[in-house]
C-alpha cells in the first residue's frame, strides 16, 4: 500500500510537471520524500530528466535548484547534476547550463561523473548537437582549463578528439585552433576508439577553404575588401560593420555572410598551418606513426578536390607526391578520375616531375588518358544541368588530358586491349544519346516558337495600323512616330525569328559526334536562344507601337497596357536565363583548366 501510494504521488507530480504548474509542483514536491529527485515519473524518466527535457525552466530553477540546494541534496547526488547538465547542453539551453555550472565558474567540471554514468562530457554533448553558444561557454569557462592534463588519461584524449572533430564539422574553428595549439599531437595521431583521423577529416572538407568558393563579381568585391584581424578580440570583429550600416542591411547586401565566410577561411588556414607544424615536428623525430594517416588523408584530399590541404601537406614532404592508392594510381591520376580540376591544374606548377607523373601507369596498365576516358561519378554529373552540358564537360576533360600526353599514350592499349578513345566512346555513348535527344527536343520547341513569330510578323506588315490609301497604296499614318517604330520592330522580329529557325534547323541536322558537344552545338544553342529572345521582345514592342498608332487620338488608353508588353519577354528570360548562363559560362566563360606554371612546390 505504501509503495502504491508513493507511485501515485510520483505520477501526480509527473503530470503537474508536464502541465508546467509551478505552484502545485512545488507544493507536492515539498510533501514528498527527499528521494523524489530521482523518483520515476514515467517508464524511463526521472524528475531531473523530465523537467530538463521538457524545458520547464522555472521548475528547474525554483524546484530543483533552489529547494534541493537548500536541502543539500544537490551536492550529494552527482548523478542528478550530471544528467541535468547533459540534457541542458544537448538541448542548447545556455541559461540552464549557466545555472548548473555557476558554482564551478572558471573551474574544471567533474567530467568523470558524466563518464561514470554513461554520459558524454557536457561540452562534447553541446558540440555534437551543434550548439555554438553552449559549446563556447563550457569550453572557455570549464574545459579549456583541463586541456594540459588531457594527455595523461586515455579517456580524456578520446573526448578531446570528439570535441575537435565536432568543432571542425560545425565550423567552431576558434575552439579547434585552441585545442591544436595546446595538443598539437592530436592533429596526426589517431585514438583507438576514433573512426576518422583529424587529418583525414579536414582533407574531405574542401569547403573550409577559399579555393573551394567561386564568387560572383559582387561577392568577390566584398570578400577582397574585408580584412580579418590576426588577433581578434571577442565581439570586436563586427565593429567595422556595426559602425557603418544596420545589421539587416548588411545581411541583405551579403556583407555579413561574406565576412563570416572569410573569417572561417582564415581560421581554417591557420588550423591547417598549425597541423602542418605538428606534422613537421613528428617528421623531425623520424617517427613513422604519421605516414599511414597522412597518406590516406592526402589521397582523400585529391579525391575531394581540397587544394589548400593538398598543397600544404606536400610542402611538408615532397616525397608524398609519389604516393599511390591501392589501384596503383598517383595523386593526379586520382584527380582526373574524380574530375577535380583544382588539383589537376597544380601539375603545371611542377618541374620535370610532372612528366613522370603524367606517364605513369596503374595496375591495370591504364595511363592518365585511359583514366580521363572514364565516366564521372553521379555526384559530379548531378552538379551540371542538362545532358548536353554533361557531355561537354566530359569531352573537355578528355581533350585537356589528351593535350598533355604524347602520341604514344593516345594510342596505347591497356590490359583490356582498349585505347583511351575506345574507352571514352564506350562509357559515354549513353550520355551522348541523351544529350542528342535533349538538344533535338529543345531545338524543336524553340524552332516552333520562332516559326510562329515569323508567321505573325510577316502577316502584320501587310495589315498596317491606320489603313492604307486606296489610290497610292501608302499607309495613312506614314509620318507617325509610333507607326515608324512598328515597321522597324516588326521587321526586326521577322528576320530575327527566321534566323533563329535556321540555327535550330542546323542543330537538328548535326552529326552529334562527341567533339560537337564541346563548342559547336552549345554555340548554336546559345546563338539560337539569344536571337529568339530578340524576336520575342521585338514582336511585343511592335504590338505596343501598333496599338499606340491606332489609338493615337486617345493615348491614355494605351499607357496602362505598355508595362504588360515587357512581361512575356521577362518571363522567357527568367525561365531560360539560368540554363543559358551556364551554357555561356561553360563554353566561353572562365576556363575550367588553366596552366599556371608558377612553381608551388619548393
Amino acid at each position: 500500500v505504501a509503495v502504491l501510494g508513493e507511485i501515485c504521488e510520483n505520477l501526480s507530480l509527473s503530470q503537474e510537471i508536464s502541465n508546467d504548474d509551478l505552484e502545485r509542483v512545488k507544493r507536492n514536491f515539498l510533501n514528498l520524500q527527499t528521494k523524489t529527485i530521482t523518483a520515476l515519473m514515467d517508464a524511463f524518466e526521472i524528475t531531473w530528466q523530465k523537467t530538463c527535457s521538457r524545458r520547464q525552466l522555472e521548475i528547474v530553477k525554483k524546484l530543483l535548484l533552489d529547494e534541493m540546494t537548500s536541502r543539500g541534496q544537490m551536492e550529494n547526488d552527482a548523478y542528478c547534476q550530471s544528467l541535468a547538465l547533459d540534457i541542458a547542453a544537448g538541448n542548447g539551453n545556455l541559461t540552464r547550463v549557466k545555472q548548473l555550472c555557476e558554482p564551478h565558474l572558471n573551474q574544471p567540471l567533474a567530467h568523470n561523473n558524466s563518464v561514470r554514468y554513461g554520459l558524454a562530457i557536457p561540452v562534447v554533448r553541446a558540440s555534437n548537437a551543434g550548439h555554438k553558444k553552449v559549446t563556447d561557454y563550457l569550453y572557455y569557462n570549464h574545459y579549456k582549463i583541463a586541456l594540459p592534463l588531457v594527455l595523461k588519461k586515455d579517456n580524456d584524449v578520446y573526448w578531446a578528439t570528439c570535441l575537435l572533430l565536432d568543432a571542425i564539422f560545425y565550423g567552431f574553428l576558434d575552439i579547434a585552433l585552441d585545442i591544436i595549439k595546446h595538443l598539437p599531437s592530436m592533429a596526426v595521431t589517431k585514438h583507438a576508439k576514433q573512426r576518422l583521423p583529424i587529418f583525414k577529416f579536414i582533407a574531405v572538407k574542401p569547403d573550409l577553404f577559399r579555393s573551394h568558393c567561386n564568387f560572383g563579381f559582387w561577392r568577390y568585391l566584398i570578400y577582397s575588401c574585408i580584412r580579418i584581424s590576426e588577433n581578434p578580440r571577442p565581439n570586436r570583429d563586427n565593429r567595422l560593420f556595426c559602425m557603418t550600416l544596420p545589421q539587416s542591411l548588411l545581411k541583405w547586401l551579403g556583407i555579413k555572410q561574406t565576412y563570416d565566410l572569410k573569417k572561417r577561411h582564415s581560421q581554417a588556414q591557420k588550423l591547417l598551418k598549425q597541423m602542418c607544424t605538428a606534422l613537421r615536428d613528428i617528421m623531425a623525430k623520424n617517427e613513422i606513426r604519421w605516414k599511414e594517416t597522412v597518406c590516406e588523408a592526402l589521397l582523400e584530399a585529391a579525391e575531394s578536390g581540397n587544394r589548400d590541404f593538398f598543397i600544404e601537406i606536400i610542402r611538408c614532404d615532397s616525397q608524398l607526391l609519389w604516393i599511390l592508392n591501392p589501384s596503383g594510381r598517383n595523386l593526379f591520376q586520382l584527380a582526373v578520375e574524380f574530375k577535380k580540376e583544382k588539383i589537376f591544374n597544380l601539375i603545371h606548377g611542377l618541374d620535370d616531375r610532372k612528366v613522370t607523373l603524367l606517364r605513369s601507369y596503374d595496375k591495370g596498365n591504364n595511363n592518365i588518358l585511359h583514366i580521363a576516358a572514364g565516366l564521372s561519378t553521379p555526384d559530379q554529373l548531378s552538379k551540371i544541368s542538362g545532358a548536353a552540358l554533361k557531355m561537354q564537360r566530359e569531352s573537355q576533360w578528355f581533350k585537356e588530358v589528351e593535350s598533355l600526353v604524347s602520341e604514344r599514350e593516345v594510342v596505347q592499349k591497356n590490359e583490356d586491349n582498349k585505347t583511351p578513345r575506345q574507352i571514352f566512346e564506350h562509357y559515354h555513348e549513353p550520355l551522348r544519346k541523351e544529350g542528342e535527344e535533349w538538344m533535338k527536343y529543345t531545338a524543336t520547341a524553340c524552332s516552333f516558337v520562332a516559326a510562329l513569330i515569323a508567321t505573325v510578323t510577316f502577316q502584320a506588315i501587310f495589315t498596317v495600323p491606320g489603313g492604307i490609301d486606296g489610290t497610292s497604296g501608302s499607309p495613312l499614318i506614314l509620318n507617325d512616330l509610333h507607326f515608324r517604330a512598328f515597321i522597324f520592330t516588326d521587321t526586326l522580329a521577322f528576320f530575327a525569328s527566321c534566323i533563329s529557325v535556321l540555327i535550330f534547323l542546323s542543330i537538328l541536322t548535326s552529326r552529334y559526334s562527341f567533339d560537337d558537344f564541346i563548342v559547336s552545338l552549345p554555340r548554336k544553342m546559345i546563338l539560337g536562344q539569344s536571337i529568339l529572345f530578340i524576336s520575342i521582345a521585338s514582336m511585343l514592342v511592335a504590338f505596343i507601337t501598333s496599338l499606340s498608332a491606332s489609338m493615337r487620338h486617345k493615348p491614355a488608353l494605351v499607357y496602362p497596357l505598355k508595362p504588360l508588353a515587357s512581361f512575356p519577354s521577362l518571363l522567357f528570360l527568367m525561365l531560360q536565363y539560368p540554363l543559358l548562363k551556364e551554357m555561356i559560362s561553360s563554353t566561353y566563360g572562365k576556363r575550367l583548366f588553366y596552366r599556371d606554371t608558377k612553381n608551388w612546390l619548393p
